[in-house]
């Protein structure tokens, strides 16, 4: 039975990183990493949050938020301005052009995803998700004990 839990942690991880490589090369023509890149632009809005925020929601380190912040602001798709309620907090704001990209990243993530599920039919794809949702939400249970 072990060797079968191996087995399917190994294809796991395997189908998850081959998701992850093919979803996230918004960084690839600049040579940046761009792990979460897309995920961060997808919580913005004109009236912005904080990095803490942002590192809460997405479960990551707040100095990652801040090194992907200012690569994000780097290429013009981010901004940070002052928060009206509390002036030593810096808010993350997307602008136009961050807008336009994760509309294009969105885009690519479906046709990626098309392509990914492709080898499985309908019901396939609804027994795999029923499946990892089970896992989601066992994990999740245990963790919130």
């Amino acid at each position: 039975m072990i060797i079968m839990e191996q087995k399917l942690m190994r294809n796991l991880m395997r189908a998850a990183g081959t998701a992850r490589r093919r979803t996230e090369g918004d960084g690839a023509h600049t040579g940046h990493h761009s792990r979460g890149f897309g995920h961060i632009l997808d919580l913005l809005d004109k009236d912005g949050i904080s990095q803490q925020q942002i590192a809460d929601t997405l479960g990551i380190r707040p100095q990652s938020v801040s090194e992907a912040v200012t690569v994000l602001e780097s290429r013009g798709y981010v901004c940070r301005i002052p928060s009206a309620t509390d002036k030593r907090k810096l808010l993350i704001c997307i602008t136009d052009t961050g807008a336009e990209h994760r509309q294009e990243l969105a885009q690519r993530r479906k046709v990626h995803a098309q392509q990914f599920f492709a080898a499985l039919n309908q019901e396939e794809k609804a027994q795999l998700l029923t499946l990892l949702e089970k896992l989601n939400s066992h994990h999740s249970d245990k963790e919130n004990v």
